[in-house]
């Protein structure tokens, strides 16, 4: 073997040593621009789908995700004939249109657009009920604006069993108090037949048949009315449920393959409806620190004032999750909530993904496992600032974890970011806040691009912790942690 072959070998086993001792030095994600929470005039929105995808494409986005509403049905009835004296106020869902249909639409979209990812979702609202009285003019809906972005399903049935109160819960298998509560029309059915046996002549006998026949007439009336005789699931009638029915929406989809992202958290939504009724959904972002295994959040659209400054609610989660009391970690993302042209740019919230290939199963992953960042344009002529690089490394440099990874070690973690703005916004200062289990430990002002390496002196063998970023100025940005557990140096370990 001649010296020419010699070098061109050790250099194919030094850079194949290289790679495999560290694969992300390798193969480097791309940042990939994304929106979520994009609705059509199937369910909420005003324009049809391939207006929604033309307007995206238009502005330079490249992974689109829809997420119509599941189901758009409210109903009311009047006690003690729910099913017969009642109001029904249903629009446009992916329920209505189909499910099928909703998934092959979408689907299409891709084929108009070859650059871009176009994926179908759903806004999922499990669940409402009814505060006060229809009598005493008193009546209001409550938490129908309480919702939760779905993404992942695959098949129409997915999307046809997809728990929701508009297509009712099932009814309950177990027999209740409730359960024997609605076969009392039974009693008016027994009276019937024993005032139509009564009597054998006179003036008498007529007057107790026609009482007989209206108790019969009354026990079939509620009999129909009270069918199937069980207590469902969750209904409307019965008061808030708390966090039950949403959880019951997490663990169908986690089944699946999916991934849940609370909507709208911080929303505080009170108007009426075109019948005169009442609608209140209160801020629900407390209820994150109730429910379990969910993927995440959405920030940004509709507030940002209560889960992402350090200490709230979202670090609350994530420490709980560090400290064993959680299964999973939660992560945030940009949600858009686009419905038309005519109030906010398509690009006002992002979802910035690191992908290492563009299709519909990493971007799934990516959400599963944390690896994107949300990004807030403050205006349409904002420019964007981009994260271009957040990791963390052992103080050697050997080991490296991304966002939503973890890294294992006993050295002090170095943390190494890189940030970009538009030639045009390179005299615009912002800042950047290093996160660390919800206490801001490092803050930095710097305009144009910036790139920098800080190493924190925090190392407690045996605890596990997050870093998190918060970058503010013409645009702002939150990371998704990157954990970090001190104890014997093992390589990067998934943060889902």
């Amino acid at each position: 073997m001649n010296v020419k072959n010699k070098i061109y070998l050790v250099c194919l086993i030094s850079l194949w040593f290289f790679c495999f001792k560290n694969e992300a030095y390798c193969e480097e994600y791309k940042l990939v621009t994304g929106v979520i929470h994009l609705d059509s005039n199937i369910s909420g929105g005003k324009l049809a789908p391939d207006e929604v995808a033309n307007i995206a494409h238009d502005a330079g986005v490249e992974v689109a995700i829809f997420t119509d509403h599941d189901t758009m049905r409210w109903e009311y009835g009047i006690p003690p004939l729910r099913k017969f004296i009642r109001k029904v106020v249903e629009k446009g869902s992916i329920h209505s249109y189909g499910e099928a249909r909703y998934i092959d639409t979408i689907n299409k979209l891709n084929l108009n657009h070859k650059d871009m990812l176009i994926m179908h979702g759903a806004e999922a609202i499990p669940f409402y009920w009814w505060k006060g009285s229809y009598f005493t003019k008193d009546l209001v809906m409550m938490d129908g604006h309480k919702h939760i972005l779905v993404m992942g399903l695959n098949d129409a049935s997915d999307y046809k069993n997809l728990p929701s109160i508009g297509k009712g819960y099932p009814k309950s298998n177990k027999i209740t108090f409730e359960t024997l509560i609605s076969l009392w029309p039974l009693s008016f059915l027994i009276l019937g037949g024993l005032l139509f046996s009564i009597g054998k002549g006179g003036f008498v006998v007529v007057p107790l048949r026609i009482a007989g026949v209206i108790c019969f007439l009354l026990s079939i009336i509620f009999i129909a009315n009270n069918y199937p005789y069980a207590s469902y699931q969750y209904d409307q009638y019965h008061g808030d449920r708390g966090i039950a029915p949403y959880q019951t929406v997490i663990d169908y989809v986690n089944s699946r393959g999916g991934v849940t992202f609370w909507a709208h958290p911080e929303v505080e939504d009170v108007g009426k409806e075109s019948g005169g009724v009442k609608l209140i959904t209160s801020p629900y972002y407390e209820d994150l620190l109730k429910a379990q295994n969910y993927t995440g959040f959405a920030v940004f659209a509709e507030g940002i004032k209560f889960m992402a400054p350090p200490g709230d609610v979202w670090d609350t989660i994530l420490k709980q999750y560090c400290e064993g009391e959680r299964e999973r970690p939660v992560w945030a993302i940009g949600e858009v909530d686009f419905g038309d042209e005519d109030t906010f740019s398509i690009k006002d919230s992002q979802t910035i993904f690191l992908l290492k290939e563009k299709n519909e199963g990493t971007v799934i992953e990516a959400l599963k496992t944390g690896r994107m960042y949300a990004l807030h344009l403050y205006s349409e002529k904002s420019p964007a600032i981009v994260l271009d690089k957040f990791v963390i490394e052992d103080k050697d440099g050997s080991v490296t974890a991304y966002m939503g990874e973890e890294l294992q070690t006993d050295k002090n973690p170095r943390i190494k970011i890189r940030v970009s703005l538009p030639a045009k916004a390179k005299d615009i200062n912002y800042k950047i806040d290093i996160i660390r289990s919800g206490e801001v430990i490092h803050r930095s002002e710097s305009t144009g691009n910036a790139e920098m390496v800080y190493e924190d002196k925090y190392v407690k063998p045996g605890e596990k912790i997050y870093y998190r970023l918060d970058i503010d100025g013409p645009s702002r940005i939150l990371s998704n942690p990157i954990f970090v557990e001190f104890g014997s140096p093992s390589g990067n370990k998934k943060g889902e």
